[in-house]
């Protein structure tokens, strides 16, 4: 069966491929009519609407043309406690996502918990309705690959294990991909340059900061893993937290708290709300230079000048370490560099009050924001993953 459920048997009777064709524009016109409506999701279903129909009339128009067969791939991004779920789909270089959603019991997410995956993928299979998302035959008929993001901290094996048991592909064809090199695939081109490009990307996560320098040669799609080298060092979002605790709150409360820096690690029972009090700094001193709160009848003052020089500065302090040895390991420069990429959700919760500082610490860089769009770009980049084949197989050469 292929991805529509329409056939054109008879070309010298149109009167229903022409039905079906103007219930497809219908389709196309109703979710462009209020463009203040529009959203990702419209677009896309428009994208497929117009596909729908391009299919009902090629056969028509180029009766002796041979199709061209699309290659589908299913992309997981595993960002803790879930993972989003995105199938691709790859024809002549352009690629098409086809993101998937789900209700959970607080409402609709795009981000399903790691625990509920295999019991959701059994009732989505059993319970699918295909002749409305009439693509997704094709792509579970032509599904070529499987790739899952290796963040370097959150176990995938139940995750290849449940996919495996689903029965969607072989397991030959399921694989993972370091999230920092699938973010720097988002940023490649896929045409041809004139000179090599390099590339440093910087993924901030939960527990570890993970840098990727790519050397992209001017056949882009060429690029190898022998190009591209791995460090990283052992500070997150959570690291940051606990920083801001223990550097800036506990100095102002221990003189009344029945606490002991080493209890700020422990499963004492304050710590969850100390590193709530913590997250909530992070969030006023994005807007405010400082501010002010009281607890238990004692006032104390938080500012960002405190912050920059107690957090931030011994951060970029690593970072810059880091990113130093780094670039010796491959014998480059910062000079060198054509493009600093920032992403994760380290740099989301920091950004833009953390620019001053990095436009500081790598002046002169062309330095790229953490992306906010629905795709992230770790999603983009597996599913631009099969325009870079000779980056499976070999590992990479870490740092």
């Amino acid at each position: 069966m292929g991805i529509f459920i329409y056939l054109v048997t008879d070309k010298q009777d149109f009167s229903s491929l022409l039905t079906e064709i103007d219930l497809i524009l219908a389709k196309v016109i109703s979710s462009l009519v209020n463009p203040q409506e529009v959203t990702c999701e419209t677009i896309i279903a428009t994208r497929q609407h117009l596909e729908s129909a391009k299919a009902l009339l090629s056969p028509v128009l180029f009766p002796n043309q041979t199709p061209e067969v699309a290659r589908w791939s299913l992309g997981m991004e595993v960002q803790p406690p879930g993972v989003k779920i995105v199938f691709f789909r790859e024809s002549q270089g352009l690629i098409d996502f086809y993101p998937l959603s789900w209700s959970l019991a607080t409402g609709t997410s795009d981000l399903l918990p790691c625990s509920q995956l295999e019991e959701y993928l059994i009732n989505w299979l059993s319970n699918r309705d295909f002749s409305t998302d009439s693509w997704l035959w094709e792509a579970l008929e032509r599904l070529e690959a499987i790739i899952i993001t290796d963040d370097g901290e959150t176990p995938t094996d139940d995750l290849k294990k449940a996919l495996l048991r689903a029965q969607l592909i072989p397991s030959d064809r399921l694989s993972s991909l370091e999230t920092a090199i699938a973010t720097a695939l988002a940023y490649i081109p896929t045409s041809d340059q004139p000179q090599p490009q390099t590339l440093l990307v910087i993924e901030g996560k939960r527990e570890t900061t993970t840098l990727a320098l790519l050397e992209v040669p001017p056949q882009t799609c060429s690029l190898s893993r022998q190009a591209i080298a791995l460090s990283h060092f052992n500070y997150g979002e959570n690291t940051y937290e606990q920083a801001i605790l223990s550097q800036l709150i506990y100095p102002l409360w221990r003189s009344f708290l029945p606490l002991s820096p080493s209890d700020l690690t422990d499963t004492n029972p304050l710590k969850k709300s100390l590193l709530a009090a913590a997250r909530l700094t992070k969030l006023i001193l994005q807007e405010e230079s400082e501010f002010t709160s009281s607890l238990a009848g004692h006032t104390w003052t938080v500012s960002r000048r405190d912050l920059n020089k107690k957090v931030i500065a011994p951060y970029l302090d690593n970072l810059r370490q880091k990113v130093n040895d780094l670039l010796e390991k491959q014998q480059k420069s910062l000079k060198d560099i054509d493009r600093i990429i920032f992403s994760g959700n380290f740099f989301l919760t920091i950004w833009p009050y953390f620019l001053t500082e990095i436009q500081q610490e790598f002046a002169g860089c062309n330095l790229e924001a953490p992306n906010q769009e629905t795709f992230s770009p770790a999603i983009m980049g597996l599913g631009r993953l099969c325009l870079f084949s000779a980056l499976r197989g070999q590992k990479v050469n870490n740092a």
